[in-house]
């Protein structure tokens, strides 16, 4: 609805269009506040404003649209004030972000460098102040990047580090120091530095003045002295990481003691509530397939949550016990490292036939496994997953297995560790989920040997499952942790360690 010299207001109503996913407004003359419902629009993928006469704060709300959604742009030309908010981290998926020529103040958010999918900036035209965040500068998508024309300043050398963009304008403002001799700045026609006049050195096409030279630093370590220093570090890091994962381990458990209990009833929905909720089990709301059913994203009218639910597949053989099996260990357990159920539900479709399904809480950033083995391989970058993230998922993980084996109402064996069924909250915290295949020991079994028998032959995935298992061997907790070791040497590695030969 672009250049149809549209007037008024843009209506608070608009939030309840919520199967809308294009909204485009140009070149109007639509003025006042933009609504805070246009939030609601949870599936929009194409946010354009531009060359309106809106006003007020950036519309922090638009942040609430949940980063499951496959593109996301917001364009903004318009007379915004305020800051960028911190929330913009949700947008994870956003592409194109375009507020330029605004009044937009305050420092550039650090969250941003959170948007992995981001590769096009334009945020000149402002008041920004401050530096530009390393976050947003390790981004490794960012093809273009504008901000200039506002009051930035700092060093820029930290640019140069591994980044490959295709345009860089940081004209009009207030940086200082040496200009890098790396990457972008190696084209004279990719970047512009204008009217910044504490800038030195560079390219000689630039005619900046030469940067006073430093002191030169004593003569590099020798040899032994960087063999002992290597020596050392790694000393410390094998003494010191197991400590502190066994510190966050009990610090873990113990705070999962002093959590509320779940609550004595489950919320009550009905077929029609899941129906409604997921718009009809619809193809783009699929985010999982499994063994006994599918994962569909969806959005509870009640309260508007954010859910997973999981739909069992009741023609698949063990559907039903798996679904018991992940009900009766779901309802002993709560832990801050283990995917949360809402509530589940037993009921009839519309056809008349059975239906069953859990609902779960829904986990934003997906699996570990599409993380360490991305379809987009741009996402397997250690700039954006890197080794210390991994690290707490590991720590996370093995705080969750604990629990399950030690501290719950009685021991559970998961039987099925693997990183796609490890989900990563917003903060990249780990839950331990899909307890289908989950084993609860007996009392007597908790006070031996922590081992059950199992008549029902090999469970779990290949590549994961302890080699006891394959000979017959008990149940136990000793096979969360071999499925545990091959998960932490994959985390490692970003490599499978199991590949299934097809021929």
């Amino acid at each position: 609805m672009s250049s149809t010299a549209l007037v008024g207001s843009l209506s608070p109503h608009v939030g309840n269009l919520t199967f809308l996913r294009t909204l485009v407004l140009d070149d109007n003359n639509i003025r006042g506040l933009i609504p805070e419902e246009i939030g609601r629009l949870f599936r929009l993928r194409i946010l354009s404003l531009r060359n309106n006469s809106f006003e007020g704060e950036f519309p922090a709300n638009v942040t609430h649209c949940p980063n499951t959604i496959l593109q996301s742009r917001f364009h903004s030309h318009l007379n915004l004030t305020g800051h960028l908010p911190r929330q913009i981290d949700n947008l994870r998926n956003l592409e194109v972000l375009q507020v330029s020529d605004n009044k937009l103040s305050g420092r550039i958010p650090s969250a941003l460098g959170s948007c992995v999918m981001l590769g096009i900036i334009y945020l000149q035209g402002n008041h920004f102040v401050g530096d530009i965040p390393v976050s947003v500068v390790q981004l490794r998508g960012i093809e273009v990047l504008d901000l200039s024309r506002n009051n930035l300043s700092g060093q820029i050398v930290l640019l140069k580090n591994g980044i490959f963009m295709a345009y860089l304008n940081l004209s009009y403002n207030n940086f200082e120091g040496e200009v890098p001799n790396a990457g972008i700045f190696r084209n004279i026609s990719a970047f512009s530095l204008v009217k910044n006049t504490k800038l030195c050195g560079g390219m000689k096409e630039l005619q900046l003045p030469a940067c006073v030279l430093l002191e030169k630093k004593k003569p590099d370590m020798n040899y032994r002295e960087i063999t002992l220093v290597a020596i050392i570090l790694i000393s410390s890091i094998l003494v010191y990481v197991p400590v502190i994962i066994y510190c966050r381990i009990r610090r873990s458990t113990q705070q999962a003691s002093l959590d509320p209990p779940l609550p004595n009833q489950y919320t009550k929905l009905s077929y029609a509530d899941l129906f409604q909720a997921t718009d009809g089990f619809a193809s783009f709301n699929l985010i999982g397939e499994g063994k006994y059913g599918s994962i569909f994203q969806g959005i509870l009218s009640s309260d508007e949550q954010f859910v997973a639910v999981k739909v069992l597949n009741l023609q698949q053989h063990g559907a039903i016990k798996s679904f018991i099996a992940e009900c009766e260990a779901l309802r002993r357990i709560r832990h801050r490292n283990i995917v949360k159920i809402i509530t589940s539900c037993s009921s009839i479709d519309f056809k008349g036939g059975d239906f069953k399904a859990l609902v779960l809480e829904l986990m934003p950033n997906g699996s570990l496994e599409g993380w360490l083995h991305p379809s987009y391989p741009k996402l397997q970058d250690p700039k954006i997953f890197n080794l210390g993230q991994r690290l707490n998922i590991a720590i996370d993980i093995a705080s969750a297995l604990d629990y399950l084996h030690s501290h719950s109402e009685v021991a559970i064996i998961h039987c099925d560790l693997k990183p796609s069924n490890v989900l990563l909250a917003d903060d990249f915290c780990a839950r331990v989920s899909d307890f289908g295949l989950a084993r609860i020991l007996s009392k007597t079994h908790c006070s031996s040997n922590r081992q059950q028998s199992s008549s029902i032959g090999i469970i779990g995935t290949l590549g994961y499952i302890a080699p006891e298992y394959g000979m017959g061997g008990l149940l136990s907790t000793r096979g969360d942790m071999y499925s545990y070791g091959v998960l932490l040497l994959e985390n490692v590695h970003w490599k499978k360690t199991y590949q299934q030969n097809v021929q």
